[in-house]
């Protein structure tokens, strides 16, 4: 099998399982008991969040383990909407779902929802999203790095063009940075990432609150680690998330370099190509290459991968089947490149050997 997804899904590590069955064995007590073993439970979490808001510059208190980032995205915008008397909202045009479908619930209570359209590199154009602050705004909210074509935000000047306007809270969706690339994160108010992305565990997810701005909770009830996510934590779950983490921060320029090799093959050969078009940017994470056929649909030659045993994606994992890529109309304008994209996502696992038999097997289906 040549597993070309990572963006969707990656596999576990197998220190990252066998922390999690380490703890699950021998952390049984709800971390939330007084007892010496519930006690012994909650330790491990707290180091856990003290190790993450020592990376993010965060308190403790503002690390809020969830579901995943689809619940995190849900509670930050959902959760500051509910706390204040503002109305406007501003994202960007390649946000993921789980930003985009609050957002339109948010719309049909009256509620304005600005979309920032992307200059030709991919990027979110700065002049449009500094004409388009003002007294009604609460929140913006740009994806650090753009889940189908890779493209990487420009956070840091988006926060720094932000700490102008203490009023507006700055949310990114980091699930396809953290492990990938390196990004200060000093001027953003709320982070969300899961650690599925960088070879954790599935069904698990955090939202980190820098600032300790005030949330309505969206699931109440149960005493948790933060006044802003009922629930009982999963220590096993907690204690893995931390082991995935390290392992990702640790390797990643080493990972990066790797990966870089392999993703300026696949550029090099699909630029010889006629049948191919290059949407990602050169301004992308190497771990995601985007391209669309232009002769052939590329649902079919998806297909035909799949059959050689070969596994890539169209859009988002998230995204409905046969939909659009909004985020290559977003950059191209071109609906047939945005209906006929091919989605290539690499990691530290794949080989050059992989990417070679790749090359080779698209270029006959192409034919």
């Amino acid at each position: 099998m040549i597993y070309l997804d990572y963006a969707a899904n990656t596999p576990p590590e197998e220190e990252v399982l066998d922390e999690f069955i380490k703890i699950t064995k021998r952390c049984i007590a709800n971390p939330n008991s007084t007892h010496k073993e519930g006690k012994k439970a909650r330790k491990i979490i707290y180091e856990t969040s003290n190790n993450l808001a020592e990376y993010f510059k965060s308190e403790k208190k503002g690390i809020i383990y969830t579901s995943g980032s689809s619940e995190s995205n849900n509670l930050v915008i959902k959760g500051l909407a509910e706390k204040t008397k503002r109305k406007k909202i501003i994202i960007s045009a390649t946000e993921h779902s789980s930003i985009v479908a609050p957002c339109n619930y948010l719309a049909n209570k009256g509620y304005d929802i600005t979309v920032i359209p992307l200059d030709k590199s991919g990027m979110v154009d700065l002049k449009v999203l500094k004409k388009e602050l003002d007294d009604e705004t609460f929140l913006v909210s740009i994806n650090a790095v753009d889940s189908e074509l890779g493209t990487i935000q420009p956070i840091e000047k988006i926060g720094k063009l932000l700490k102008k306007y203490p009023d507006i809270s700055f949310h990114t969706d980091a699930t396809q940075a953290i492990g990938k690339i390196q990004i200060d994160y000093s001027d953003v108010d709320f982070i969300t990432f899961a650690p599925h992305k960088f070879f954790g565990l599935n069904g698990f997810g955090v939202l980190v609150n820098r600032n300790n701005k005030k949330l309505i909770p969206i699931i109440h009830g149960g005493k948790s680690t933060t006044i802003y996510r009922s629930g009982t934590p999963v220590t096993a779950n907690v204690a893995a998330l931390n082991k995935a983490f390290n392992l990702a921060i640790e390797k990643q320029k080493e990972r990066e370099k790797q990966i870089k090799k392999l993703n300026k093959k696949l550029r090099k050969k699909f630029s010889t190509m006629e049948s191919i078009h290059i949407n990602s940017p050169k301004n992308s994470i190497p771990n995601t290459l985007n391209i669309s056929t232009t002769d052939k649909k590329a649902i079919e030659i998806i297909k035909r991968l799949e059959e050689k045993d070969i596994y890539v994606s169209s859009t988002t994992a998230c995204a409905l089947e046969n939909a659009p890529s909004k985020s290559v109309y977003a950059i191209t304008k071109s609906e047939k490149l945005s209906r006929n994209t091919i989605r290539i996502s690499m990691s530290h696992k794949t080989t050059e050997e992989e990417i070679d038999r790749f090359l080779e097997i698209i270029t006959e289906l192409l034919k």
